[in-house]
């Protein structure tokens, strides 16, 4: 088997599990929650508690919004972000980085004015690259209490790079450990590509940088 069937297996597999492990830690978690609360109504119902059934029908509710959400987040992040149109490279970022705000992550200043003016990538190295940049803004939204991100895309005369840095949390040891980072990491080696990550020298926050030799 040669090295680029090997890479495209391998992000086969760490695809399967990322989806197994957001289909725990989050649609399986608030199932499960909803079959307690469903439980919980029943005993309030069968004691004639009626008020107190009131205030917790009213957090099931809540519950199954979470959990339609959460399924309606998945089913998006799955599809594509390509389209027939021939839009860049840059704008699949702009609709990653407008969706990241739609879900609630803290804003983001894209800075693209470093593309050289005849900038190209082909298809498959475009959703790469948007895959990639989408996976290090969920990581950002759900684990690194970052109050501002900055994307920077630019290129050299050696290669595209596409820098993402936030000011949260996060620690580059842990990050290595996860699976959104070996998903980045493979879909890059896939397209030839390298990836960097670090702390921020202040000791504040995370640096992402993606490397795509011309």
């Amino acid at each position: 088997m040669n090295r680029c069937a090997k890479t495209l297996l391998s992000a086969l597999e760490q695809e399967r599990r990322y989806v197994a492990k957001e289909l725990h830690d989050g649609v399986a978690q608030t199932t499960l929650q909803l079959g307690l609360q469903a439980g919980i109504c029943s005993k309030l119902l069968e004691h004639g508690k009626y008020d107190m059934l009131e205030d917790e029908l009213a957090h099931l509710q809540e519950r199954i919004q979470l959990a339609s959400g959460q399924v309606r987040d998945m089913i998006s992040d799955m599809r594509s972000p390509l389209t027939p149109n021939g839009e860049s490279l840059v704008d699949y970022l702009k609709g990653s980085v407008q969706t990241h705000i739609q879900r609630g992550g803290p804003d983001v200043t894209f800075d693209f004015k470093e593309l050289e003016a005849d900038f190209r990538v082909s298809e498959e190295e475009k959703l790469a690259l948007t895959r990639l940049v989408q996976e290090a803004l969920l990581n950002i939204r759900k684990h690194s209490h970052a109050t501002r991100v900055r994307l920077h895309v630019s290129t050299k005369i050696d290669a595209t790079y596409i820098t993402i840095i936030d000011n949260g949390q996060g620690s580059a040891s842990a990050m290595e450990m996860g699976a959104g980072l070996k998903n980045m990491k493979t879909r890059l080696e896939a397209i030839g590509g390298s990836l960097m990550i670090e702390n921020e020298a202040k000791g504040s926050g995370l640096q992402i940088t993606a490397r795509l030799p011309k």
